[in-house]
């Protein structure tokens, strides 16, 4: 880990998507299960940590970033139609977990993993969106902090090395140079399609 100084962060947030002038509300954190981060460590869109680093404990904002700030451009490319053998283990459709509306985990060859919507199934083929939910839309914030002071080297580390340990099988990092992070901060997560914990 590099010798740089961190801030660990707290934020209450409430987030709504632009697309075409329509805003529409995506979510709001609870009271209980504030946004927390460590800052200089990939936890969040670069942008969002930009906004909010150097703001005090009880200051509120409200910002708004760009799609390319955010998630960037919709992709069609992204969308793709795939063999529904591969959802068959064993030759039964997965037809409990593979069902329109699913978010579901993919691999590719390389073992690159991939979160995607289903977006139709067919007799043989179903039609998958790799695109992050919010691609293609402009994020608009408001923000409260709650929290706002340095963390140590120390305190990050093990951070990172308890996330290791109880959800990922390796690979985070923090601060190390390589820019290489699990992702398992979006995964699952309760504010999983926010600006904050990045894919």
């Amino acid at each position: 880990m590099e010798n740089k100084t961190y801030k660990f962060i707290s934020v209450g947030y409430e987030l709504h998507s632009i697309l075409d002038g329509v805003e529409e509300f995506v979510e709001k954190t609870e009271d209980a299960r504030p946004l927390t981060f460590y800052t200089g460590c990939e936890m969040t869109i670069p942008a969002f940590e930009e906004k909010v680093i150097n703001a005090t404990a009880g200051e509120k904002l409200e910002f708004n970033l760009t799609k390319e700030q955010a998630y960037g451009l919709f992709i069609p490319e992204n969308v793709l139609d795939l063999d529904k053998a591969l959802f068959s283990p064993e030759g039964t459709f997965d037809a409990e977990n593979v069902f329109v509306g699913a978010t579901i985990p993919l691999q590719n060859e390389e073992g690159n993993r991939f979160m995607g919507k289903v977006l139709e199934i067919s007799d043989d083929k179903v039609k998958v969106d790799l695109n992050h939910p919010l691609a293609g839309k402009e994020l608009k914030f408001k923000v409260e902090i709650l929290e706002s002071r340095e963390a140590t080297e120390e305190e990050v580390r093990t951070f990172f090395e308890q996330m290791n340990a109880h959800h990922c099988s390796g690979g985070c990092s923090c601060g190390n140079g390589d820019g290489e992070t699990c992702g398992c901060g979006s995964e699952g997560h309760k504010h999983g399609e926010c600006g904050c914990h990045k894919d």
